[in-house]
Formats: C-alpha cells, structure tokens, sequence
C-alpha cells in the first residue's frame, strides 16, 4: 500500500475543498468524495495484503477457518463503522457518529460471543484436571 500516494491526494483534496467552498459547497463536498474513493481503491490493495498475512499466519497455527473467518469479520466491521462515522461527524452529525461507532462495538462483541465461550470453556477443563 502506498500511504504516501493515499496522503497526497487526500491533503490536495483537502486544500482545494477549503479553497472551493465558501463559493461553490456542492464542488467541494464532490470534491472531497472523489478523494475519499479513489483513496480507498488504493488502500483495498494494502487490505487485501492484511487478509492474506493473516491467513499465513493462522495457516502456521493449526487453527480452524472459523477463527480466521470471526476475524475476518471483526477486521471488516471495524473498517466499515470507523468510516461511516468519521463521515457522518465529516457532515456535521455527531450523534449519528457516535451512534455507529457504538453500533460497531456491539457487533463486534456479538459475533465474538462464540470465541469467549470456547475460551472460557477450555479454561474451566484447564482448570478442571
């Protein structure tokens, strides 16, 4: 992934906005949307380096698929809810923001609701013997 390219054209786009907008708000929110898309099809590539390190690494374990696959998942809501609500702050609503980033947690917590009791029950037969 070239954060350095990712940085550039957010920052011009970034300037130019603030330079666009006390004329023209529609061109600048354009503007800024534009830059936020093509920024994320050039980071898609350092994702998908992410999920295939990943499955290396869990490859190299003799872990099933199903912890990759829970982390995959997390790895995916966290991204998508982090987004979302740094636009919806981007747009001047805050609560809607919040109310993703806290709608984002509880996912994560949910379908993460299966690992905590296969590790609560491995500890209790740790515990056990």
């Amino acid at each position: 992934m070239d954060i350095l390219k990712i940085a550039v054209i957010c920052l011009v786009a970034a300037v130019m906005a603030k330079v666009i907008q006390p004329t023209n708000r529609d061109l600048a929110a354009l503007l800024s949307i534009s830059a936020v898309i093509f920024s994320a099809f050039i980071a898609v590539d350092g994702i998908t380096q992410v999920f295939s390190g990943m499955d290396s690494v869990f490859a190299g374990t003799g872990l099933g698929s199903g912890y990759l696959k829970l982390a995959f998942r997390a790895l995916g809501i966290c991204y998508i809810s982090e987004l979302c609500s740094s636009s919806c702050r981007d747009c001047g609503e805050t609560a809607l923001g919040s109310v993703l980033d806290i709608s984002g947690r509880v996912a994560v917590a949910l379908i993460c609701l299966p690992l905590l009791r296969e590790f609560t029950e491995a500890v209790k037969s740790v515990l056990e013997r």
